[in-house]
């Protein structure tokens, strides 16, 4: 048996998790990324890795499949931070909307958290909703993949983040106002 068969078979007997950023094939390992530093940093040291610029995508030699396994959620955490909603199997992905994704009630517990995080946090909004949560980022990554659960039910979660909304939205009407107070004075004193 070939070393590309005894991987095959290692895949096939405890293959990855499901991931709408990750696709294994017969031939390698697609993530269906954009291009960020970070993200080829962490791939340098598969041998052969190759960004595919015309399918926005990187292809994986099967030998990197561990390397793979092991940064699975922070893979997951940089494609959707490149990418605004996931692919589908087989389609491209397509660039981040500019504006937030309206609240729909058929939307899942994860979506409705990933959208909030999103339009509090922009692009790196894992990192900074796991701090401004106290919550720990690799536990949220899983559980926004889909490959893990969380130490409290996803409501309470849902819970801390409308809180969290709240108290940033308090925050920036109370900014508004000092920057508006600022503003009237200043053209009271004729500047």
């Amino acid at each position: 048996m070939t070393e590309t068969d005894s991987i095959r078979a290692a895949l096939a007997a405890h293959p990855f998790p499901p991931n709408p950023w990750v696709q294994v094939t017969d031939e390698g390992i697609i993530i269906k990324a954009g291009y960020t530093d970070t993200l080829h940093r962490m791939l340098r040291w598969v041998p052969k890795v190759r960004w595919i610029p015309e399918r926005r995508h990187w292809h994986v030699p099967l030998a990197g499949a561990e390397l793979i396994r092991s940064v699975l959620p922070e893979i997951s955490r940089l494609a959707e931070a490149t990418y605004e909603e996931p692919p589908a199997a087989a389609d491209p992905p397509q660039p981040p909307a500019t504006t937030p994704v309206p609240v729909d009630a058929a939307l899942s517990e994860r979506d409705l958290f990933r959208n909030s995080a999103r339009f509090l946090f922009g692009t790196d909004w894992q990192r900074d909703t796991a701090r401004a949560l106290g919550r720990d980022e690799a536990a949220l990554a899983c559980w926004l993949a889909g490959d893990g659960t969380l130490e409290d039910d996803p409501g309470i979660l849902l819970d801390e983040m409308l809180g969290l909304m709240h108290r940033r939205a308090a925050a920036i009407v109370a900014a508004a106002g000092r920057l508006s107070q600022a503003i009237e004075e200043r053209k009271a004193d004729g500047r």
